[in-house]
């Protein structure tokens, strides 16, 4: 559960799990003062973070060996009349076998957060 507070700032939005606490903010454009991720960037973030995750316990668990490389996945959200779409790539270590690459890039999909995105959402506000 996530619970935000309205800080004094137009906009300027603290948020926390209750252990974590973070910030999100309007762009100077739309009124805020960009002290902070925008709520798109944080939805971006949530996919690429769990993708990453996704991919690094994947090859834990089969012994594909990253070594001390960085894993990085790159996000972005694109609106459409019909819908929007998740962007996303994946940059590998070097020296990777095809198979483990094929292997690494297939698991993508077990990702949690990828799944919830890929079926309906409904939204229900609790009195």
């Amino acid at each position: 559960m996530i619970t935000t507070k309205s800080k004094q700032d137009d906009y300027l939005t603290e948020f926390t799990d209750g252990t974590y606490v973070g910030q999100c903010d309007a762009p100077v454009g739309k009124g805020g003062q960009d002290a902070g991720f925008t709520p798109f960037a944080l939805l971006e973030a949530s996919l690429a973070g769990c993708l990453n995750i996704t991919l690094r316990a994947f090859a834990k668990s089969h012994d594909i060996e990253l070594g001390s490389a960085t894993v990085e996945t790159t996000v972005t959200l694109v609106p459409g009349e019909d819908g929007s779409t998740f962007e996303y790539s994946v940059k590998l270590p070097d020296g990777l076998s095809e198979k483990d690459t094929k292997r690494l890039l297939a698991a993508l999909k077990g990702c949690p957060i990828h799944g919830l995105l890929s079926k309906p959402v409904a939204f229900a506000l609790k009195a």
